[in-house]
């Protein structure tokens, strides 16, 4: 690369000023379809949210009758398509967020899609989480056959899997009331660090919490608490566990 100060040789032509201004519209223009798509802390929806068959916004549920044989209930923040029929099959891709399926049976199996893997079940309850890297799949009752890159497992009621790019890890058993607490519109923590407490309260309340402390964010924390007053929970930290609360414009609250 020349040094500073460098010139240009005279064999290669200065670049325009009228090509300059289109490079620098296009760099604008890229730039601006970025944020549209991953806007920053997540302080606005995103493009991809408004091209979702179904959505809902933060703190907001909703239920789905798509069939006879399929109904969705939708927890907040969460994207879902409906896929065409396959071989008479009830299909959707869970796109992003968290959702309960039930299966009614009395026909071909409804089948699921999310992430790198697919969820199938003729008559059957399940709990289906996108919020990252990692798709986790609950049976709540029936049974559910989860595939990821030609691995299959079959998860019986109380039973848990975590899939991603990388494979399909084994089952293990799990609390179905923990899992299944926000359908009552209550979120329950007994033992979980303070990070992902915070990280499931940015999930119920607009704006964005930032917690700026490490040695706060590795606390295990116990608490319950309102989906819809996840501010008091906020406030419950701070109480509880010594943390201090800085509040931005924005709904933005530092955490340290």
């Amino acid at each position: 690369m020349a040094g500073h100060g460098a010139g240009i040789a005279s064999g290669c032509p200065r670049p325009s000023r009228p090509a300059r201004r289109a490079f620098l519209g296009a760099a604008a223009a890229t730039g601006a379809a970025a944020v549209a798509l991953w806007p920053p802390l997540s302080l606005w929806p995103s493009l991809l949210d408004f091209t979702a068959d179904f959505r809902t916004g933060t703190a907001e549920q909703r239920e789905l009758a798509l069939s006879d044989q399929l109904r969705v209930q939708m927890n907040t923040q969460t994207r879902i398509n409906q896929r065409g029929a396959q071989a008479g099959n009830a299909a959707i891709e869970l796109v992003a967020g968290e959702a309960q399926v039930e299966a009614a049976g009395g026909g071909a199996p409804v089948t699921v899609y999310a992430g790198a893997g697919a969820m199938r079940a003729r008559q059957a309850r399940f709990n289906v989480r996108y919020t990252g890297p990692q798709v986790c799949v609950t049976c709540l009752q029936g049974t559910v056959q989860v595939e990821q890159a030609g691995a299959l497992q079959t998860l019986a009621q109380g039973e848990q899997v975590i899939y991603d790019d990388t494979g399909l890890r084994t089952a293990l058993a799990v609390d179905v009331e923990q899992v299944d607490a926000w359908r009552t519109g209550t979120l329950s923590f007994a033992g979980q660090t303070l990070a992902e407490v915070v990280g499931e309260i940015n999930r119920y309340r607009p704006g964005r919490v930032l917690l700026r402390n490490a040695d706060l964010a590795a606390r295990r924390v116990r608490m319950r608490f309102e989906i819809t007053q996840a501010d008091l929970a906020l406030h419950m930290l701070r109480d509880l566990y010594g943390a201090q609360l800085t509040r931005l414009p924005g709904g933005i609250v530092l955490l340290s």
